[in-house]
């Protein structure tokens, strides 16, 4: 609680929140008297007083509709004072391919490398996309505490993340759900899934086949090797992990074996013969219907992924 509290470290999250932000009324409000504001911040945070503010709450649609939580903005600065606190401790324990929200790594690089991997297996694979229903509200706070606790250094923060936790009141009274929009929330989300990275890995390397790879983004998991079985017993024991251990769901629709046909990831279309270009949304469809993306094709060759350098 002392690296997060402390003025230095305060004033650095209030310069990375003010980022964009300088038109708005809530940095405005900050500024005014900021010194003065950042040094009572720290003695509330120092003395366990700190109080949340209440989100404010808007639907995004991407295209699906998503509820996001804005909270006020000196609330996001404490946010990012959590996470420039925290963030390198947790980073630094999860698995290589593992690449929302983290420096690095994001979705240019996770397309890229997922794109060179389908290149460099060829069209003799098989893919599995998992993807986690509702990840944000499922997420149990028991089970993230406890994760935290035996991850980060000492106990200091604990009632403090407890309060971050429990400021949603629906997310309270149901013990599980995160928010949205939360610079916080996106570090814990990564986080959670952390144990089924590394069930999923080992079931792919111990299947007896070295061609086995795994990528996720947030709650979207690609497993994909030489084999179908491989693939599938890899898939049904991170089901089981995320159901029994994480007390999250997969349902059926959510898992799409896709065989070694192009791979729908991220908005794109991917195989080893293309060249990925976002030329439309996917949209929510009934399970029964077969979502499919345009991909343009062009000739393989080693120059082909450099046009991924505009997005």
């Amino acid at each position: 609680m002392e690296q997060i509290a402390s003025f230095d470290n305060l004033s650095e999250a209030f310069r990375e929140c003010s980022r964009g932000k300088k038109g708005s009324i809530g940095y405005q409000r900050g500024m005014f008297a900021n010194g003065e504001k950042l040094l009572r911040m720290k003695e509330r945070l120092q003395g366990g007083t700190y109080e949340w503010g209440q989100y404010r709450e808007f639907v995004v649609r991407d295209p699906k509709a998503r509820l996001v939580m804005a909270a006020p903005f000196m609330d996001r600065v404490v946010h990012t004072a959590i996470h420039r606190v925290i963030d390198p401790l947790i980073d630094r324990q999860l698995y290589d391919r593992v690449y929302a929200c983290r420096k690095g790594k994001g979705t240019r690089n996770a397309i890229i490398d997922l794109l060179i991997t389908l290149r460099s297996i060829g069209q003799e694979r098989f893919v599995m996309k998992l993807d986690v229903r509702k990840y944000f509200a499922s997420i149990q706070h028991e089970i993230l505490m406890k994760k935290l606790s035996d991850s980060l250094p000492d106990q200091s923060l604990t009632e403090f993340l407890w309060s971050l936790l429990r400021n949603y009141p629906e997310y309270a009274s149901a013990r599980r759900g995160i928010p949205i929009g939360n610079l916080t929330s996106q570090l814990f989300a990564n986080f959670y899934l952390m144990s089924a990275d590394r069930v999923a890995v080992d079931a792919l390397k111990n299947s007896g086949h070295k061609t086995g790879f795994y990528f996720r983004y947030m709650d979207d998991m690609i497993l994909g090797g030489s084999t179908k079985k491989m693939v599938m017993d890899a898939a049904h024991a991170t089901i089981r992990h995320v159901k029994d251990e994480l007390s999250l769901d997969i349902p059926y629709q959510k898992q799409m074996p896709i065989g070694n046909a192009p791979v729908p990831f991220l908005g794109f279309l991917l195989d080893q013969t293309s060249c990925p270009q976002i030329l439309g949304q996917c949209c929510a469809l009934p399970t029964t219907t077969w979502i499919t993306l345009r991909v343009i094709h062009i000739p393989t060759g080693p120059t082909s992924i450099f046009k991924l350098d505009n997005l």
